[in-house]
């Protein structure tokens, strides 16, 4: 059977980005997400999805992950610039290349969802913003970036409940497709 890991990204305490007039955080937003892909992942056949909540600091997150034994990693998170950006990505490991093979899949059906900028992919080094999960998790892992939170019109889009049930149906098809 396949392990497939959703990371919250953030934790309940650091709830990362947020958006100054619905005062929605990343955490919040993706923690909901991240049931539904469980949810979903659980009635297929195959795959065991296990959820992963930050609980430590973020340079234990790789242990938390690792101890599982996944094949693929999903970390969900939203963007946030200056309220204008706009757009989607997915980042992996510079030198993975099932890592970027998974976050094409993830960006062409996240994109088609999210009906927004298609910021494309981004390598990144140990060095960069998220980079350590990215290099020291044991299997292909991507961060996850559909939208930008603080951009009023794109999280007025994602809050939409038809959006997020396209969203969880996507971040779940790419790991289907991705594992087998």
């Amino acid at each position: 059977m396949k392990t497939a890991i959703i990371v919250i990204g953030h934790s309940a305490r650091s709830r990362g980005a947020s958006n100054k007039a619905s005062k929605m955080s990343e955490w919040e937003y993706n923690n909901e997400i991240a049931k539904g892909i469980h949810s979903k992942l659980m009635r297929t056949h195959g795959i065991k999805p296990i959820l992963v909540y930050r609980t430590t600091g973020y340079s234990a997150l790789p242990y938390q992950i690792n101890i599982h034994n996944p094949d693929v990693i999903l970390s969900l998170h939203c963007n946030a610039f200056d309220e204008h950006a706009s757009g989607c990505e997915m980042l992996y490991y510079h030198s993975s290349k099932e890592a970027k093979h998974f976050a094409s899949i993830l960006q062409s059906s996240v994109v088609k969802v999210m009906k927004n900028k298609n910021r494309g992919l981004k390598p990144k080094h140990s060095e960069d913003r998220g980079g350590h999960i990215l290099k020291s998790t044991n299997a292909p892992c991507v961060i996850a970036e559909p939208f930008f939170i603080d951009n009023n019109k794109e999280l007025q889009h994602a809050m939409k409940p038809k959006t997020k049930r396209d969203l969880i149906d996507a971040y779940t098809e790419a790991i289907k497709q991705f594992v087998r």
